[in-house]
C-alpha cells in the first residue's frame, strides 16, 4: 500500500481541487440567465484543479510509481486569460455573442497542450518524470511567462469592460448599484497581482537557483490562486444573478396598460425629442436626456418604458433612422458617406449604426442607398 506524505499544505491543496472542480461543475451546467457567462468562468476553476493535481501528483511521487500518469495533460494555464475575458463579455455586453474568430484566443492552449503531450511521450520514452524532461525544462520558464503576460492582459480588458459598463449604468440609471459589477472588478485585480507574483518567483528560480526549486517553493502561490479562484466562482454562483439593463428595460405585458397620464407625458416626450432634436446628439443618455427635460432620469425611464413600450436606445435610435432614411432620400446627401451621415444623425458606432439600420428596415446602409439612387 503507498503510503502518501500529505501535510497541511498539500492537504490544503486537495480540498482546494475537490472545491474548485465542484463550482466549476456548477457553473457550467446549472441552467441560469447568465449561463453563456457562467460556463467561461466555470473553466477557470477547473484548469486551477487540474494544475494544482500536477503539483499533488509530484509531491505524492506518482509521476514516478505510476509513469503512465506522464502522458496526461493537465497545464492548460493560456486558457485563463481568454475565459476570463469572455465571461466579462457577456456579463457587461447584453449583444454580445461568440464566434468563430473568437475561438483564435484559445489557440495558444493548443501549443500548450502539444508541449504537455511531448513531454509526456519524453518521460515514458526516458523512464523519467515529465517535469525532469528537456521538454519541459526548456518550455515550462517560457510558458509560465506567456500564462502572466496573457492573464494580465485579459484580466486588463476585461477590467477595461467593466469600467465602460458602470460608466453605461451610470449614464442611464440613478443609483441603482444592484447592477454593478464591482465585486468582479475588485477580484479580478487581486487574481491579477497574484499572477504578477510569479515573476519574481520565476525569475528567482531561474536565474538564481538554475530552476532547481521544487512543487513545496511555490506551495504558496498556489494556494493562493486556488483560494482566489474558488472565491470569484462562489461569488459568481452564489450571488443574485445579473440581468443587464436593457433586458430589464424590455417592454410591458400588453395587458399592463399604462395610465392616462404616463400616455400623455409620452406625447409631450416625443413632441419634445422631435422639436429639440435630441438624438442628434451622440453622447446622449438617458441623464443627460432628463436634465434637458428637467425631469427625475427615473421618471424619463417610466415614461419612455411604460408609455412608449420601448427601452431608452430604442427609443432613441428609431429618430436616427428615420434622421438617416430622410437623407438617404435626399440628392443633396448623395456626395456624403453612409458613415458620415450616421454620425451627423447621433450614431457614434460603425457597428451600431448597421445593426440598428439592417433591424429597422431589413436592407442594409448600403443596400437601402442603392434602391434609392435606383
Amino acid at each position: 500500500m503507498i503510503q502518501l506524505p500529505v501535510n497541511i499544505l498539500n492537504f490544503t491543496i486537495l480540498v482546494s481541487v475537490i472545491i474548485g472542480i465542484t463550482f466549476g461543475i456548477l457553473l457550467i451546467f446549472t441552467k441560469r440567465f447568465n449561463l453563456k457567462a457562467n460556463r467561461f468562468l466555470g473553466l477557470v476553476p477547473i484548469i486551477i484543479s487540474l494544475w494544482n493535481c500536477w503539483v499533488l501528483l509530484i509531491d505524492f511521487d506518482l509521476y514516478t510509481l505510476h509513469n503512465v500518469l506522464n502522458l496526461i495533460p493537465l497545464h492548460y494555464a493560456l486558457a485563463l486569460g481568454p475565459c476570463i475575458y469572455f465571461y466579462t463579455k457577456y456579463m457587461t455586453e447584453r449583444e454580445f455573442s461568440l464566434k468563430k474568430k473568437h475561438f483564435l484566443h484559445f489557440t495558444p492552449v493548443l501549443v500548450e497542450f502539444c508541449i504537455s503531450s511531448i513531454q509526456g511521450i519524453e518521460s515514458i520514452h526516458k523512464e523519467i518524470p515529465n517535469y525532469d524532461t528537456i521538454t519541459f525544462l526548456v518550455s515550462s520558464p517560457l510558458l509560465q511567462l506567456a500564462a502572466i503576460v496573457s492573464v494580465l492582459l485579459y484580466s486588463f480588458y476585461a477590467l477595461k469592460s467593466i469600467k465602460n459598463y458602470h460608466q453605461w449604468v451610470k449614464n442611464n440609471y440613478s443609483n441603482d448599484h444592484k447592477y454593478y459589477l464591482g465585486w468582479l472588478y475588485r477580484l479580478l485585480i487581486i487574481f491579477a497581482i497574484l499572477w504578477f507574483l510569479w515573476v519574481p518567483y520565476t525569475f528567482i528560480d531561474y536565474f538564481v537557483f538554475d530552476y532547481s526549486l521544487g512543487v513545496v517553493h511555490y506551495y504558496p502561490l498556489y494556494i493562493l490562486m486556488a483560494i482566489v479562484t474558488i472565491w470569484i466562482s462562489a461569488e459568481a454562483f452564489l450571488r443574485p444573478e445579473i440581468i443587464l439593463l436593457e433586458d430589464r428595460e424590455k417592454p410591458l405585458e400588453k395587458n399592463n396598460i399604462p395610465s392616462k397620464e404616463i400616455i400623455e407625458q409620452a406625447k409631450w416626450l416625443k413632441i419634445q425629442m422631435e422639436t429639440n432634436l435630441f438624438f442628434l446628439n451622440s453622447e446622449l443618455t438617458l441623464s443627460t436626456l432628463a436634465k434637458e427635460l428637467d425631469i427625475h432620469p427615473n421618471v424619463t425611464s417610466r415614461i419612455i418604458n411604460e408609455g412608449l413600450d420601448k427601452s431608452f436606445s430604442d427609443f432613441v435610435n428609431e429618430y436616427r433612422i428615420d434622421a438617416v432614411i430622410n437623407r438617404l432620400k435626399d440628392v443633396e446627401y448623395n456626395r456624403i458617406t453612409l458613415l458620415g451621415i450616421a454620425y451627423e444623425c447621433g450614431f457614434n458606432s460603425k457597428a451600431t449604426f448597421n445593426r440598428v439600420f439592417k433591424k429597422t428596415t431589413g436592407k442594409t446602409p448600403f443596400e437601402f442607398r442603392k434602391l434609392n439612387k435606383d
